[in-house]
């Protein structure tokens, strides 16, 4: 079997489902059934042929590939891919580390890893360190840098994608190497709107029948679920706005937090070539 060309590497909350979506409606790109195949962090000790099935489904393409946000972060996983797939492109899509933090932690309410009267975004930065540790971009994109070469990584940021997604989407499709003419259907559809659940319970189920479709082979039923509008009645019963549950972060956390990743920031600068002085403003 043919093995992928490329492989998405995050970071998390990062406009990775938005990649996914451009990647997935392109005629000479196949991504398997599953978003976050999540092999190389999660699922290494599978084993390759467990990996390699979860494209058996594929059609025919030019590049081929898949998007786990898990892996940018994790310092085992560079060395991995680049032991598989050692000629592999890799697209990494970052944004604004405070921003990205602060779409952490509603994610974090949103699936009940914090629960109870405190939901505040002080409250979720003391309970999860990997808020800060996921911003650490230089820091991680150094490690990936000692596997591969600068020119087999793209980098994109969300703010380009807002400002001008054609752009960005032929960006992506011309890295690797298919035609950059094609215009997605998607190309300017919103992914993963902020919200939380009204009922934990029935939040958990969801996320428990999301997971058991992720197997290989039984995609085809959460969009079977999709088509039948089951999928939007959940949405309409269930999810209301996280401004309406979670305070507003303090201006006092902001401006630490925006302290803490400057350096990274300014590194990064360096490491892609490009001004990014709006993340490092108060």
């Amino acid at each position: 079997m043919t093995r992928p060309t490329y492989v998405g590497i995050g970071a998390q909350k990062c406009a990775s489902t938005w990649l996914h979506r451009i990647l997935a409606e392109h005629p000479e790109v196949a991504v398997p059934d599953v978003k976050e195949v999540d092999f190389f962090s999660y699922h290494y000790d599978h084993g390759y042929q467990w990996y390699e099935r979860c494209f058996a489904e594929c059609r025919p393409a030019r590049a081929r590939g898949e998007i786990s946000p898990s892996y940018f972060s994790e310092p085992a996983v560079p060395e991995r891919v680049a032991r598989y797939l050692p000629e592999a492109r890799i697209l990494l899509s970052l944004r604004d580390p405070v921003e990205r933090a602060l779409s952490n932690h509603r994610h974090e309410v949103r699936v009940g890893h914090l629960a109870g009267a405190d939901l505040s975004f002080e409250a979720g930065l003391s309970n999860n360190p990997m808020y800060i540790e996921q911003g650490l971009y230089a820091t991680h994109l150094r490690n990936w840098l000692r596997h591969f070469d600068r020119a087999n990584i793209l980098v994109v940021l969300m703010e380009d994608i807002a400002a001008d997604p054609q752009a960005v989407c032929a960006q992506v499709y011309r890295f690797l190497d298919v035609d950059d003419r094609y215009v997605p259907t998607g190309l300017t559809s919103r992914y993963n709107p902020s919200f939380v659940n009204r009922w934990s319970p029935l939040g958990a189920a969801k996320d428990a029948v999301y997971g058991a479709t992720r197997i290989p082979g039984l995609r085809w039923l959460w969009e079977a679920a999709a088509r039948s509008g089951l999928r939007s009645v959940y949405r309409s019963v269930n999810n209301v706005p996280s401004s309406s549950v979670i305070p507003q972060p303090g201006a006092h956390t902001l401006l630490e937090l925006r302290e803490r990743f400057a350096p990274e920031v300014r590194e990064l600068e360096t490491m892609i070539g490009r001004s990014l002085a709006a993340w490092l403003k108060p």
